[in-house]
């Protein structure tokens, strides 16, 4: 059985992700002249890999490589100079079977079409991506909108961990589905529609946002936060101490981030220069600074008015939250900017490396979504996730709070099984409340979803306590807040 061959141009970042992605069993060539580009290849692929050393460019070095009898041939060069001039020998003098390369600007690109190549555009580049488009999986539309990727076709994996889901559970934030594709059908998304493996699915939203969309539609991908966003927005009341700023660099070298903007209150301002050097200290990629000369409640609201949707986690440090004007509104405060910010919420404590994670499973909390989150932050963390269940009292509880239970207990097992991973299960007596505070002591991180805190007057309060919010009040570690679930269709 003939094996595949394919032809990459250029070891750079994404030649190098294809060489780790891409199955053993296809033949690699790659052509590169920068001196180090063949131990780098057979450092990621071993033996299973051929480099020509050579100009690209050059039609006899082309021939040496053999793309004539190419499956695919991939120009993952960032030149678009040397795109071009590849391309167009290929067409004059071979004949691939398929030709994929990055594209760059947009003359660049429709010459490139013209050539027959399919582009990949830079905005959205990604190994995964190009090897989702070898699979068939992904098709960006070039000549609608921008064309910057901001439309894509993707098709479902069965193994992604929104198959099988309803689009409302999805809670799509900043993209959106605009058609589905089943079986020669088409298929008009309602909140309540499950998306099935295979589906051929329209997505629509930010280019950034959407290549990681693509990518946890086409395989099971787990990379929090980036269906948000990879901008955390980190908040300065005044009172920071090395602890926030760690955390914050901590949160870095965990998540895929790329950029953080650091918003001074007026009272912050006047640390400015020592904070400046705790800042410079860290190893944060892109670092933005913005001094505001309000309140910290007024430098939030005015930052997320300017900015509502650009941020993939907003940090708030705890000291800003438990005293002053907000310690009588913080719930109302962390609600509202949850929901404005559509994204999560961390409010800083200090409590990191975060190598346990509690998520509360309350009888009243549907807690799939949150332990499906907090088992994706473990899954690169090597970090243990509990589900802290309080058993219902035999003497005060009705049938149906035992019902509940169990139905939390098993929604809990079925995402364990889904995941392959244990999700651990400590059955808390008593008083929920101090049963989850009392256990959050040998944890680092507490996980909640807001849309499960109850909204309601002072005086329904008193009957019937909020025991999330509670939790969320009263927690002596690091505390993620997921947004609601929002329907955006």
């Amino acid at each position: 059985m003939k094996r595949n061959k394919f032809v990459i141009v250029g070891v750079g970042n994404v030649g190098a992700g294809l060489l780790e992605m891409l199955p053993k069993e296809i033949d690699i060539l790659c052509i590169d002249n920068a001196p180090g580009a063949e131990e780098k290849a057979k450092k990621i692929r071993g033996d299973n890999v051929r480099v020509v050393r050579g100009d690209a460019t050059s039609r006899l070095v082309l021939e040496e490589a053999g793309v004539d009898d190419a499956d695919c041939v991939i120009i993952s060069t960032t030149k678009e100079k040397i795109s071009l001039e590849v391309a167009a020998l290929l067409k004059d003098h071979f004949s691939p079977k398929r030709v994929i390369s990055v594209g760059i600007t947009n003359s660049g690109i429709q010459r490139l079409e013209e050539l027959g190549v399919e582009v990949q555009n830079i905005f959205t580049i990604t190994a995964a991506g190009i090897r989702n488009v070898l699979e068939h999986k992904t098709k960006a539309a070039h000549s609608i909108g921008l064309s910057k990727n901001e439309i894509l076709e993707v098709e479902v994996h069965p193994n992604s961990r929104l198959a099988n889901k309803p689009i409302g559970a999805v809670a799509p934030l900043q993209w959106n589905i605009g058609i589905i594709y089943r079986d020669g059908n088409i298929i008009v998304p309602r909140s309540g529609t499950v998306l099935k493996p295979k589906d051929k699915v329209v997505i629509l939203g930010e280019p950034g946002v959407l290549k990681t969309v693509s990518e946890i539609l086409t395989f099971n991908f787990e990379r929090f936060p980036l269906e948000y966003g990879s901008t955390v927005l980190a908040f300065l009341e005044g009172k920071e101490d090395e602890r926030y700023f760690e955390e914050l660099e901590y949160l870095f070298s965990i998540f895929p981030l790329h950029k953080i903007v650091f918003v001074y209150s007026g009272r912050a301002a006047v640390r400015s220069g020592e904070f400046a050097r705790m800042i410079n200290r860290g190893r944060f990629r892109t670092i933005e600074e913005r001094t505001l000369d309000i309140s910290f409640a007024g430098a939030v609201d005015q930052m997320i008015k300017e900015t509502v949707g650009e941020y993939g986690l907003v940090a708030v440090p705890r000291s800003a939250l438990s005293a002053g004007p907000l310690r009588t509104a913080e719930k109302k405060f962390l609600n509202d900017l949850s929901v404005r910010c559509a994204c999560p919420i961390m409010v800083m404590q200090g409590t990191h490396p975060y190598e346990r994670i509690a998520v509360p499973a309350l009888q009243d909390a549907d807690v799939r979504r949150t332990i499906e989150t907090a088992l994706e932050i473990a899954s690169s963390l090597n970090t243990s996730v509990s589900a802290l269940l309080t058993r219902p009292s035999n003497y005060i509880s009705s049938p149906g709070d035992l019902k509940t239970f169990d139905a939390v207990r098993k929604a809990i097992s079925q995402t364990s099984l889904m995941y392959r991973t244990n999700v651990e299960t400590p059955i808390l007596q008593g008083n929920p409340v101090t049963a989850v505070l009392e256990a959050l002591s040998t944890y680092n991180l507490l996980m909640v979803d807001t849309g499960t805190w109850k909204k309601r007057g002072w005086g329904l309060s008193l009957l019937d306590p909020d025991i999330m919010w509670h939790i969320v009040k009263r927690s002596p570690v690091s505390t993620l807040l997921t947004p609601p679930l929002e329907e955006s269709l």
